[in-house]
């Protein structure tokens, strides 16, 4: 993730709050004390439902803001402050991993090939990739966002926001072609909201390290 990026997430911690919906069934047949790998956990939201659940969590961030804010809103969670890859864990360190609304922050291609090397590097081999981010929008004044975005940055669903930051909605080609390397679980489609609040519709995806 890029500086600017980290520093976007840093100045924001305490203002934003985080709505993807958690299928904990499609995780249900981990023993309940299997390691999940929350990357980009913010500030614990889904590592501390996945506490909760009986699964041994670990989030990790780029953002020392939302650890921060983390570990004050759920103390006793393994929540950790990382400053770039790969983690410091062995190759096969998680029984699972946990990918929410974190390719819409990390827009370049050779950045998410990256990061998905990394996981597939994390979890063992038969372990469980789950990925909530969103899809491409239907709406007009998504268009019009992706129009300018593809010509500032060169691709169609990158788009920037009025207080600077930069995401990318995907489309399914895009998402099947960097989890190749998976075997496919479970899909869905489920409503959730942006950062802003406004409806948004996102893709689910699980899928099996080969």
């Amino acid at each position: 993730m890029s500086e600017a990026a980290q520093r976007y997430w840093d100045d924001h911690a305490e203002a934003y709050s985080f709505a993807h919906p958690i299928e904990l069934d499609w995780l249900g047949g981990l023993p309940k004390d299997a390691r999940v790998l929350d990357y980009g956990c913010g500030y614990g939201r889904a590592a501390a439902t996945l506490t909760a659940a009986g699964w041994r969590a670990v989030g990790v961030d780029f953002a020392a803001g939302m650890i921060a804010r983390g570990r004050r809103e759920h103390p006793g969670l393994d929540l950790r402050h990382i400053e770039g890859l790969p983690l410091a864990e062995p190759d096969g360190a998680f029984d699972a991993a946990i990918l929410f609304a974190v390719l819409t922050c990390i827009p370049p291609d050779a950045e998410q090939r990256v990061l998905i090397a990394e996981l597939t590097r994390l979890i063992r081999p038969g372990g469980l990739l789950y990925v909530s981010d969103y899809l491409l929008q239907s709406d007009a004044r998504y268009a019009k966002r992706y129009r300018a975005g593809a010509a500032r940055h060169g691709l169609y669903g990158v788009w920037d926001r009025d207080d600077g930051a930069v995401f990318r909605h995907h489309t399914r080609q895009a998402l099947d072609a960097l989890l190749a390397a998976f075997e496919p679980v479970a899909e869905r489609e489920v409503e959730t909201v942006t950062l802003s609040g406004a409806k948004a519709t996102a893709i689910q995806l699980l899928v099996r390290r080969l």
